[in-house]
């Protein structure tokens, strides 16, 4: 059963696609851009420009005037927005995508400068050529070539990056970080697609970065709130007159698609997702020049660990060595240390005070919207957060919950530790922390540093903090530790008229750490709520619309993630505080600090989190990757691209920047000692590489490049997951390089597709209140848009 699951994990994961670079990049592709006619003060900064993927870019901005009046979003704000074109003097305003946002909520004031409306019935645009009629809305072009006012098949409120109110400051000063969507996320932009034809040709498509500013004047001359009756800006910023004011930023993106030869002989690596942004990284600088197609595919650490077991492992990458159960004598294990970062919790928290209405100091509801960069958690408040203990995390004013705080930022222990909130926080609705479905060796080390904290234990099993509040009963007691995050309260409440709110359905599990930070930086829950309408799919049921999302300005949302995701997203991350006592952030210091308290394990020279570490500047969940193959199910030229592999990525690869080849932001570069650990395991997997190896115990290397097996199974510790039922092993003769595709490679499973997938759909099911998350997980395919 394990051998077929394994090669349907293999063969599904393996489709996968992911943007890529093909070129170097500028280590540093800052721009900035200066505003026109009313606007010339203002300039707008872009911190990176080149080397994009799905990404945020920090925008900042000096010059502008204050948005006002106080405390309102009435004019005077920058809307900014992504298009593409190939014009160099920019994009047209139907290349853009903008509008997606018209139909909610909670924005800011003026519905229609959230719309592509260009023309109102009070408002008549002078600079429009040829008026259009009232109510008319600008088409939006796409990239390939569809000209149209339904543009909900290329973007929506779900999908679209746009963000049409961006506050400026007293000073004239702002910043945002703006996503940036590739062709998997924007199909109707394409930008990374590489272009087929024309003088670019085989060159990826570049987008723009819009930034529309806005005045205190409307299109017509008046001015809201004087002789304008409304009293704010009404109109779109693709209406020509403030189109016209726009600043265009040219934005070059990674070409979308694989970097390397379609055809080619690819060398499986598969493992967690830890190490997926530095491979992103690294795969073209490896295949470049005809070099050795390593293909990547993401699946949680248990899958990866299994495949070490079969008939051609290839390279995998984990957190955690292979159960001594499952160790050979004739397939000896060999580790190596390739990247660290940290699992930490990132948010987006922007200050929200009770504004100039009943703030009586103007220093406080002036700073409203901005970011606030600095949080602390304790294990007690990570622990309410991920058992829905917060009243508000559960619908229908369970009875159980009753005497709880409502969410996060009502919790006096929260608020002894953040005392920023007691002013900024007040309109914040912060109820859970946004959590994968995958299970991961990582999720292990962040249960057991809750369970280490006598105060996170003694709540889970009932005792009631010091204002009262009191686990959610449906986590009473829970095991620890877990590879997973459990929603174990399925509470429902019904909305008259309009149908089931439920609690897996609005505050949902995300596909992995990626989706998790991506959603929090959009201001996304991912949930879905009950419209009112019937279920396309079957009218007897109720249908769902998809949960609007936070406002930039006014988001609140926590994250589980790895320290890579969180650069990647521009997300700050909390500090958490240590077996010390100490709050400490997975900063360059903190996962330094916690490399030299790593725990053992009972495979040499591999070691793991230890949460409990007691040295003051330790950050408690420090993650090392490690890349293991066993050289005696590989032939000699195997080995020796798996050696070159581990060579690039623990040496140049270990060299920061945006580059082709270096190690993103989010990453610690390696210290001397692991890599000459890697260097060591490198050295074996080439010279042993199709050997068969059986060694007596007593003749163990001691570099702990290799991990020769033990004659028993060693006890595990309690932090690792429990492993799976052994496999015995296969047969050990190595075979010759395959030229088929990676994806090939395994035995198909003779067993109808059915059944496939409903193994991968179980990973979005609760068996018993805890998540099933064995399922593979594809690349950055998409963009994890949910439908």
């Amino acid at each position: 059963m394990r051998r077929l699951l394994l090669a349907a994990v293999v063969l599904l994961t393996g489709l996968a696609v992911w943007p890529s670079a093909a070129t170097a990049q500028n280590s540093s592709s800052e721009v900035t851009a200066s505003g026109r006619d009313g606007f010339a003060d203002l300039k707008v900064t872009v911190t990176q420009t080149t080397g994009l993927i799905n990404q945020t870019v920090r925008i900042r901005w000096t010059g502008g005037k204050e948005t006002g009046p106080v405390g309102r979003l009435a004019t005077n704000y920058l809307q900014v927005m992504q298009c593409w074109g190939d014009d160099p003097a920019g994009p047209t305003r139907e290349q853009c995508q903008y509008g997606g946002l018209e139909a909610q909520n909670g924005l800011g004031l003026g519905d229609y400068t959230r719309s592509r409306r260009i023309r109102l019935s009070t408002i008549v645009d002078p600079a429009e050529k040829d008026p259009p009629a009232p109510g008319a809305y600008l088409p939006f072009r796409s990239v390939q070539g569809e000209t149209t006012t339904s543009f909900g098949k290329y973007f929506d409120g779900g999908t679209t990056n746009e963000v049409p109110f961006a506050k400026t400051r007293p000073d004239g000063t702002g910043e945002l970080d703006f996503e940036v969507q590739t062709a998997l996320e924007a199909y109707g932009l394409g930008c990374g697609n590489v272009r087929a034809d024309g003088p670019d040709q085989g060159r990826p498509r570049h987008c723009w970065l819009v930034v529309v500013p806005r005045g205190d004047t409307e299109v017509d001359g008046r001015k809201p709130g004087v002789d304008h009756t409304s009293g704010n800006l009404d109109t779109s910023p693709l209406s020509q007159t403030n189109w016209n004011a726009r600043i265009a930023v040219k934005l070059e993106f990674q070409p979308v698609g694989r970097a390397c030869p379609l055809g080619a002989v690819e060398r499986s690596l598969t493992g967690h997702e830890f190490v997926a942004d530095a491979m992103a990284r690294w795969q073209p600088a490896l295949c470049a020049d005809g070099g050795t197609t390593y293909g990547f595919t993401q699946v949680p650490d248990g899958i990866a660990r299994d495949l070490l077991v079969q008939e051609e492992p290839g390279m995998v990458f984990v957190a955690d060595p292979q159960a001594a159960g499952d160790r050979s004598p004739d397939r000896p294990v060999v580790y190596a240390p390739v990247a660290v970062s940290g699992f930490a919790i990132a948010f987006v928290m922007e200050r929200q005070s009770r504004g100039p209405e009943v703030e009586p100091d103007p220093g406080v509801w002036i700073q409203d919207g901005s970011p606030i960069a600095d949080l602390k958690l304790n294990a007690r408040l990570v622990a309410k957060l991920l058992t829905q203990s917060y009243r508000d995390a559960v619908p229908g004013n369970q009875p159980y919950l009753a005497k709880n705080q409502r969410r996060l930022n009502d919790d006096p222990e929260f608020l002894d530790l953040n005392p920023e909130f007691k002013t900024f926080g007040v309109l914040m609705n912060a109820l859970d922390i946004l959590s994968p479905s995958v299970d991961l060796d990582a999720t292990t080390a962040l249960w057991t540093w809750i369970a280490a904290d006598a105060d996170a234990r003694a709540f889970l099993d009932g005792t009631p903090d010091p204002s009262g509040m009191v686990v959610n009963k449906n986590y009473q007691n829970l095991s620890l530790p877990l590879p997973n995050f459990p929603k174990q309260d399925l509470s429902c409440r019904d909305v008259p008229n309009v149908g089931p709110d439920c609690a897996l359905l609005a505050r949902p599990l995300a596909a992995d750490l990626h989706e998790a930070g991506r959603g929090i930086s959009r201001g996304d829950t991912l949930g879905k709520s009950p419209n009112g309408l019937p279920d396309p799919a079957d009218p007897t049921k109720p249908g769902y619309s998809r949960s609007p999302r936070q406002p930039v300005g006014e988001r609140s949302m926590l994250a589980v993630v790895d320290t890579a995701t969180a650069a990647r997203y521009g997300l700050p991350t909390a500090a958490l505080r240590n077996a010390s006592g100490n709050y400490v952030k997975p900063d360059d210091a903190g996962l330094t600090a916690a490399l030299g308290q790593l725990s053992a394990t009972d495979v040499p020279g591999v070691r793991r989190a230890n949460p409990a570490a007691k040295a003051a500047d330790a950050y408690p969940l420090p993650s090392v990757t490690y890349a293991a193959a066993v050289p005696a199910a590989m032939d000699t030229r195997a080995g020796a691209e798996y050696a070159r592999f581990l060579r690039y990525a623990t040496g140049p690869g270990q060299t920061r920047g945006e580059a082709t080849g270096q190690l993103p932001t989010g990453y610690l570069p390696l210290p001397d000692e692991l890599r000459e650990q890697a260097a060591d395991a490198a050295a074996v997997i080439e010279r042993d590489a199709g050997k068969q190896t059986t060694a007596p115990e007593e003749s163990q290397e001691t570099t702990a490049a290799v991990v020769k097996p033990k004659p028993a199974p060693a006890a595990v510790p309690t932090a690792a997951p429990a492993p799976a039922a052994a496999v015995p092993p296969p047969a050990a003769a190595a075979k010759a390089t395959s030229t088929v595709p990676v994806a090939a490679l395994r035995d198909t499973p003779a067993t109808p597709v059915a059944w496939v997938l409903r193994y991968l759909l179980a990973g979005l099911l609760i068996a018993g209140g805890v998540a099933t998350a064995a399922g593979p997980v594809l690349l950055r395919l998409g963009g994890r848009v949910r439908p």
